[in-house]
């Protein structure tokens, strides 16, 4: 791309973004779409799915508390503070069922179903709940 065509394009995108900040003109909140619109919008939501929830959690953890205690303790307590947030965040998304928890789960790295009897969005509030208490 010629030098002109990008400071032309970064023009127009200063120009969006000042009016977006002096009209307050935000987009609404939506849920995100695609695989990779889930990992950039709860990145360390996917980082405790992906990497404790894998089909192996029963090789490594006797349940998903230990997994979740186990995560809690080897990570940094600003991440821990960011997933509770990430997981308030997914809970507060408008109009969102439990197929698309369940399908938020799949897209974010979990391999196995939440404990019984919790749904995926029950599950997640009970992660939250029990991370802030920490």
């Amino acid at each position: 791309m010629p030098e002109t065509a990008i400071g032309g394009w970064l023009t127009v995108l200063a120009d969006h973004l000042k009016r977006s900040i002096e009209e307050g003109d935000v987009p609404e909140p939506s849920s995100p779409q695609t695989h990779w619109e889930w990992h950039a919008r709860f990145p360390e939501t996917a980082q405790l799915l992906g990497g404790w929830f894998s089909q192996d959690i029963v090789d490594e953890f006797p349940d998903h508390d230990a997994a979740v205690s186990d995560y809690a303790t080897t990570t940094h307590p600003q991440l821990v503070a960011r997933l509770v947030g990430e997981l308030h965040e997914l809970l507060a998304l408008p109009c969102l069922d439990e197929g698309d928890y369940a399908l938020a789960a799949a897209e974010l790295g979990m391999e196995v179903g939440p404990p019984e009897p919790f749904s995926h969005g029950a599950w997640f509030q009970s992660v939250a709940t029990a991370l802030s208490s920490t």
